[in-house]
């Protein structure tokens, strides 16, 4: 059936999480940019309120209650605690997490690295571009994790789509100034130029901070040969997709 892709991503325990993107029967940008979930890129509230219904039935979740974030591409880490309501926004924060059961947790990309992260006592969301993965948001999220009493050890981590080295061109000054923090970034295009590999950076990150199961899903956004993903380098004005995580209560389990 035609519609906003949802992917289900498996986590053990009481954990679910998903990756969206485009829906590929609508027409081509500018004009469908149906499976955008983002309310501020492009703004178009009639599509937007049917799209995130469409993901809610899907991962029986309410789009009222998911936590966004207002990203910064920087290093700071948000807490749903009991006191947040439901459906807040949290605002000058690139990574979240929470220990409190049926709080949905959404991080909004179309290039950079969509991290979830799961334990059976808490989950998170991580938005990993150049500059957070330079600035550490991935080290950040697992150690506010860690202060929820959280061992990194039984972390599991997905990374969803994402731009690939294959096709993220970048100036070799730029290059140089991000493979001092992590060379594994280090890449090539498929046309011979010098770019990052940013998923490849996170999961060295990922591997650095003892997590070591991690998984990828989705492939590059910009070269997708499917046209499942929204990609800010293949169309500047193009949608976000989403990561969604929540941990089920025992009532929703």
């Amino acid at each position: 059936m035609p519609g906003v892709i949802v992917e289900n991503v498996s986590f053990a325990g009481a954990v679910e999480g998903w990756f969206t993107g485009r829906d590929r029967s609508a027409s081509r940008p500018p004009l469908g940019e149906r499976g955008n979930l983002s309310h501020r890129r492009p703004h178009r509230p009639g599509e937007l309120a049917l799209d995130r219904a469409r993901v809610g039935h899907a991962t029986r979740t309410d789009p009222s209650t998911w936590h966004f974030m207002r990203q910064r591409h920087g290093a700071e880490v948000g807490v749903v605690g009991p006191d947040v309501p439901h459906g807040t926004e949290l605002r000058g924060v690139d990574a979240m997490i929470t220990d409190e059961a049926d709080r949905p947790l959404v991080v909004q990309v179309a290039d950079c690295v969509p991290v979830l992260l799961a334990t059976t006592r808490a989950i998170g969301v991580v938005h990993a571009g150049r500059r957070g993965v330079t600035a550490g948001v991935v080290a950040a999220a697992l150690q506010a994790l860690g202060q929820r009493g959280t061992d990194v050890g039984e972390v599991q981590a997905v990374l969803g789509p994402a731009i690939g080295g294959c096709c993220y061109e970048v100036p070799q000054v730029l290059r140089a100034s991000v493979l001092a923090e992590v060379p594994e970034a280090d890449a090539v295009t498929t046309w011979g130029t010098a770019s990052l590999d940013l998923p490849a950076a996170v999961e060295a990150q990922l591997v650095t901070a003892g997590v070591s199961n991690i998984r990828r899903a989705g492939g590059c956004t910009r070269c997708d040969a499917q046209r499942r993903w929204f990609s800010h380098r293949a169309d500047p004005a193009t949608g976000r997709q989403v990561g969604l995580i929540v941990r089920r209560g025992e009532a929703a389990a």
